[in-house]
């Protein structure tokens, strides 16, 4: 960026993105600490995708989370581990493992997005209703507004 406008952007981005960062952590710990399972967020991201797309490959979710896929095998034998997910070899491809959310995995996801909402009412009750009014339709500006987290749109085992 360049002269005095440019310091002032690198200045409100500095701010924005560790705002952002702070709330973002201040939200995982709360949420986690509510649901007093040894699940992370990455675990948690992992989960609800697989909810919504149905059975995923593991190359899928190494793809979709950006990291390599040793490291999805890694979440992926926590998650079943804890009864949250299953491995089933693809019936198309015997070589692929298919990764799908159980009943328990769904039932931790739906806490997850209900804690989770109550958390965010807390964080924004420090706001007047204006304000929340105003920081809902920037966040939705900035994300384009993206995919809901409603629970009613998490994908059961065997449903359509």
């Amino acid at each position: 960026m360049n002269g005095q406008g440019g310091i002032l952007v690198d200045s409100l981005v500095d701010r924005f993105q560790t705002a952002l960062y702070t709330f973002k952590r201040s939200l995982e710990s709360d949420l986690l600490h509510k649901l007093k399972t040894q699940i992370t967020a990455p675990q948690m991201f992992m989960l609800h995708f697989v909810s919504r797309h149905g059975a995923c490959r593991l190359t899928q979710l190494a793809d979709k989370m950006e990291v390599k896929p040793s490291a999805v095998t890694v979440m992926i034998d926590r998650l079943e581990k804890s009864g949250y997910v299953t491995r089933t070899h693809d019936t198309a491809d015997r070589r692929s493992v298919l990764v799908q959310v159980t009943p328990e995995g769904i039932d931790i996801l739906e806490k997850a997005m209900l804690e989770r909402k109550d958390a965010l009412a807390r964080f924004l009750a420090r706001l007047e209703p204006d304000e929340v009014r105003t920081v809902t339709e920037l966040m939705e500006k900035l994300a384009g507004a993206g995919e809901e987290s409603d629970p009613s749109a998490l994908r059961r085992p065997g449903s359509a």
